[in-house]
């Protein structure tokens, strides 16, 4: 191994897991509906081209002697392409986006009201810091979301165009769906924190922001 994990290999390692919880529930969602042996074949399919669900098998022993960083943003990518492709094969099967609207919205307020005893506050900043802890981007080096404002009643989130959507594009699958379930996903986890947050996702010229206030 190229370097002794630390503790923003597991904060990674963290959020590459909230993806793939997410996933399950997504699957379960849809089985729980449909109860058809197709959705299992589906998976199946899906995780013998992207890899199985990494589970709660230790870091350390996934990583063994691997090189960390590149390890770390191959199971990034990984789950994140997985995550859509199932997401578009139960769209082309069922065409149920108001089920997947509901998944992404129960799982983003599950997962804030799960972590709401790490906070000293539920202001604005405490409440995005906690998201940023929480929601997958990429490798910190890669640099591609900045804060561009940041004051006590607005926040300004802004994210390189390819963030998350390269992913959704390798999958094939609609970059606006992609934007709505992040989007469903992120408002229901702030609001779960401060229910007087308010979100906003604005796509621009190859930059896209998301917009909190209060």
């Amino acid at each position: 191994m190229s370097l002794v994990l630390g503790h923003i290999h597991h904060w990674l390692y963290n959020q590459i897991k909230v993806v793939e919880e997410r996933e399950v529930e997504i699957i379960n969602a849809f089985k729980e509906k449909y109860e058809s042996s197709e959705i299992e074949e589906i998976i199946e399919s899906i995780r013998e081209e992207y890899g199985n669900l990494k589970g709660e098998t230790p870091l350390e022993e996934l990583i063994g002697d691997s090189h960390i960083h590149p390890w770390l943003e191959g199971a990034i990518t990984t789950a994140q392409t997985r995550e859509a492709a199932i997401v578009k094969a139960l769209m082309e099967q069922y065409n149920d986006k108001e089920l997947l609207v509901e998944v992404y919205r129960n799982n983003g307020a599950k997962l804030a009201n799960t972590s709401l005893n790490e906070l000293d506050s539920n202001d604005l900043r405490a409440a995005f810091e906690l998201l940023k802890n929480t929601l997958v981007e990429r490798m910190p080096c890669d640099r591609l979301s900045a804060v561009v404002r940041n004051e006590i009643d607005k926040i300004v989130w802004r994210h390189n165009g390819q963030l998350h959507t390269e992913f959704w594009k390798a999958a094939d699958v609609s970059i606006e769906l992609m934007h709505e379930l992040y989007s469903v996903w992120i408002a229901a986890f702030v609001t779960a924190v401060n229910s007087d947050i308010n979100h906003e996702r604005k796509l621009l010229d190859g930059q896209y922001e998301d917009i909190f206030t209060l």
